[in-house]
């Protein structure tokens, strides 16, 4: 078969396909405004999750291999039909008419919860994990009530990821963090009060107001492990199990607040060496709580986290970007060679754009942001070396 009998054998086969494909959407179309037509919603979205992947598949059979010479607009190909000759060559006169018969065509339809979510919810431009299944399964944990915990160092985006997943589901968003409280029982219970007018009396915290909320709070539990008391656990245990209740007190007869039946739990925890109270695993029973799974997440991939900066700081140029990732995973890689006690979080990486950005230069704002973080201690500078010649390597 000579060169241009084989173009043309080729492209008619994909001409073929993209008329299928085409032909698919029409079916896929009317079948859509008949599920409006009647409030199907469910319905509506999976038929343009079908349409979506039937326009992909035609740009993909465009941008195929054999279509360089193809054009969209040649109406020859996509609207013509082959037929083989006697003598096995495909030429261009041997047309026939389009067969215009509509065929029903069954869509490929994914009615489970994860695939629903992805045909109505786009992923943010902030969220950049490893793998954007994790943000489709955290949402489909939210829809079934399962509760939440998050694991990773300080600065890589575990409260962030807490704000956005609220905003999402639109549930009214409640943070309680418990690295800056001695007193845990007081910001989960409430307080007891004075005045002369009313005497002795009990304020109940803005943690019980959550939990009563109507909407369905998403109640974020920030820093877990950083509680020293005990009081942290042993007074949420059965209001994250199957009892979903809040005593006031310990007596028995204390007052008992019932949980709203959507009230949503997302906890996060530092677990390290540099982190107070925080070097050791997680106690089982807290794990157990949280059926909708424990993700452990560690700072992104240095390619996500440099398109994680652009977004956070516009105006940052792509160079200085690539430069500070690069810094931080120096460091990053330091750490978890037990060099340094302490690693560069994501936070700070953005800290440093910012400052770029308003003037400094990379090195004296690398130098103004991470550097608190490795004091000379008791006269040992040895991890404070080791980052200022970090930063040095970096150049002007």
């Amino acid at each position: 078969m000579s060169d241009r009998e084989t173009i043309d054998s080729t492209m008619a086969t994909v001409a073929e396909k993209i008329k299928h494909q085409t032909s698919t959407i029409s079916w896929l179309e009317k079948a859509r405004e008949k599920a409006e037509d009647r409030g199907d919603k469910d319905a509506v979205v999976l038929y343009k999750i079908r349409i979506g992947e039937c326009y992909d598949k035609i740009t993909e059979l465009r941008k195929g291999k054999h279509m360089s010479e193809y054009e969209e607009d040649t109406p020859s190909y996509e609207s013509a039909t082959y037929t083989k000759r006697e003598d096995g060559l495909f030429l261009d006169g041997d047309v026939v008419e389009e067969d215009t018969t509509e065929k029903k065509i069954e869509p490929i339809i994914d009615d489970s919860v994860i695939g629903k979510l992805k045909a109505s919810v786009e992923i943010p431009e902030e969220f950049k994990f490893k793998d954007n299944m994790t943000f489709y399964t955290m949402l489909r944990n939210i829809f079934r009530n399962k509760y939440i915990l998050i694991t990773g160092p300080s600065g890589c985006g575990k409260s962030s990821l807490g704000k956005i997943l609220a905003d999402i589901t639109n549930k009214p968003f409640h943070q309680f963090n418990f690295g800056d409280s001695m007193n845990p029982a007081a910001k989960l219970l409430g307080d007891t009060k004075y005045n002369q007018e009313d005497g002795t009396w009990f304020k109940p915290s803005r943690f019980v107001s959550a939990l009563q909320d109507k909407a369905g709070s998403f109640i974020m539990l920030d820093e877990v492990t950083r509680d020293r008391t005990g009081d942290l656990s042993n007074i949420l245990m059965p209001v994250l199990d199957g009892q979903r209740y809040l005593a006031l007190d310990e007596s028995d007869d204390a007052d008992i607040v019932q949980l709203n039946t959507n009230v949503f739990f997302f906890a996060t925890a530092n677990i390290g060496r540099e982190y107070l109270g925080a070097a050791h695993d997680l106690d089982r029973a807290w794990k157990d709580r949280f059926t909708g799974g424990i993700y452990e997440l560690d700072y992104l991939p240095q390619n996500k986290e440099q398109e994680l900066i652009e977004i956070r700081v516009p105006h940052v140029s792509e160079d200085d970007a690539r430069r500070i990732t690069e810094f931080a995973k120096k460091i990053r890689d330091l750490y978890k060679a037990e060099e340094l006690n302490v690693a560069v979080s994501t936070r700070m990486c953005i800290a440093v754009a910012e400052l770029v950005v308003d003037g400094m230069t990379l090195l004296e704002a690398l130098k103004h942001t991470v550097l608190p973080f490795y004091p000379i201690t008791a006269g040992d500078d040895t991890d404070r070396v080791k980052v200022i010649q970090a930063i040095q390597s970096m150049g002007d």
